[in-house]
């Protein structure tokens, strides 16, 4: 075996090196003064001492770089032994995390055990298929625009990813990606896929158990309300106040549960991708003012001032009506639910650099700065609303949020607690291209 040089024998090169220079260097200054004619002997010699100076100057600079850059490239990049060569082997091929290397296309050119088997392939034959096609993203992320990001050299990181394997069984998998050069400076990546298929089949369970639950609910609760109104329409002078107020109460339990139920079955959805935008012009303003005479009645109960602020240039929008009345209902809703009475609640919409700008300003409780970073949550309640205000879910700013991600915009807030709050959606004015 070829023996590795050590610090005696890099340290001799550099000074063999070094002294091959000044030699040089140094018989070039020797053939200068022999047979160039100097007419000044003093300024020759001078100028011959100069010159050996700088010989032994140059030459020693060279040593020091030289036996410098070679202890330095042994400290930082060490060359692998063979023991080290198999030890980094060992630890890819039996990694229980699936491992690719794949090229600029995405071509396979190594894939470890766990990798094949979570592929459901045999490990010689996954090599030289096109992973980025056995690869699809969930609705909400566009496969291609992340393979794209990865050829531009942006590395992706913890993406859900649906894997299709040979035997057709599902598969999900947490994607991360990164590019870097082999040896050849050739352009490749690194592809890790953290097996996630029991924790998504039980997600999948759990959001499918609650649609389930939430649509079996619907009928009961419908035929309640209606035997309650029913009950309370043919006999309305018989009832004494007491059978009045327990009806109000019955009616008010049922609209609650009604709610809750019809919260849940959007959420779950949400959460199994089953809310595809529908676009559909409708008229701005009507929509608003719909949702607001849903909601006068409780606004009037509490003395609130509700303000109105539409932008007149704004007619129709291109929208699916059903999810931006979701983000408009729950907005308002909880402005007047956390406004106390004799509050103000300002409802404004606006064009903002080719956005659709809503905003909902209260007068009300506030949101405590610790609690700010987790109110989209679901099932998230603010600590002074849960003391304030103790009916409440914690699913409808989350419905926003989500809501507004399937209309492609961003949703924000800003809020000091004990002064108000100012929830801002902003939608985009696009008409959505037509497949």
């Amino acid at each position: 075996m070829k023996q590795e040089a050590g610090p005696e024998n890099e340290e001799q090169s550099a000074l063999i090196l070094s002294l091959s220079v000044f030699f040089v260097l140094f018989s070039g200054v020797v053939s200068l003064a022999l047979f160039y004619d100097f007419s000044d002997m003093n300024l020759g010699g001078l100028l011959f001492l100069i010159a050996s100076l700088c010989c032994i100057f140059i030459a020693k600079n060279i040593y020091d770089l030289t036996s410098k850059s070679k202890v330095a490239s042994r400290v930082i990049l060490p060359v692998p032994t063979s023991d080290t060569q198999s030890l980094y082997t060992q630890l890819y091929n039996k990694s229980p995390v699936p491992y690719f290397v794949v090229d600029i296309e995405g071509i396979v050119i190594s894939a470890n055990t766990a990798a094949a088997r979570l592929l459901g392939m045999q490990q010689s034959k996954v090599v030289g298929i096109d992973l980025f096609v056995r690869l699809e993203a969930d609705e909400a992320v566009d496969t291609d625009f992340l393979f794209r990001k990865f050829r531009s050299g942006v590395a992706i990181s913890d993406e859900i990813v649906r894997v299709k394997r040979e035997d057709r069984r599902e598969a999900w998998g947490l994607l991360s990606l990164f590019q870097f050069k082999n040896d050849y400076e050739e352009q490749q990546g690194l592809l890790t896929l953290v097996d996630i298929t029991k924790q998504k089949k039980a997600e999948d369970a759990k959001s499918e158990f609650v649609s389930l639950a939430s649509h079996q609910l619907r009928t009961p609760i419908a035929g309640m309300k209606w035997s309650a109104e029913l009950l309370q329409l043919d006999s309305p002078d018989t009832l004494t106040e007491r059978q009045l107020k327990y009806m109000n109460r019955l009616h008010l339990s049922i609209s609650r549960m009604s709610r809750l139920v019809d919260d849940f079955l959007r959420v779950s959805r949400f959460e199994l991708g089953r809310f595809q935008a529908e676009y559909h012009t409708i008229v701005l303003k009507k929509l608003f003012d719909d949702v607001l005479a849903e909601l006068s009645k409780t606004a009037e109960q509490k003395d609130l001032d509700v303000q109105t602020e539409y932008d007149p240039s704004i007619t129709e929008f291109v929208t699916d009506p059903d999810l931006l009345r979701m983000i408009v209902t729950n907005l308002c809703t909880n402005a007047i639910k956390y406004t106390p009475v004799g509050g103000t609640v300002t409802i404004r919409f606006t064009h903002d650099n080719n956005m659709l700008r809503i905003q909902v300003v209260d007068t009300g409780i506030g949101i405590p700065a610790e609690d700010q970073e987790g109110i989209f949550s679901k099932l998230f309640r603010a600590s002074n609303a849960m003391r304030d205000v103790p009916d409440g879910t914690g699913l409808g700013l989350y419905i926003v949020r989500e809501a507004v991600a399937v209309l492609r915009g961003k949703a924000s807030f800003t809020s000091v607690e004990g002064v108000g709050t100012t929830f801002d959606v902003q939608i985009p004015f696009e008409v959505p291209s037509k497949d």
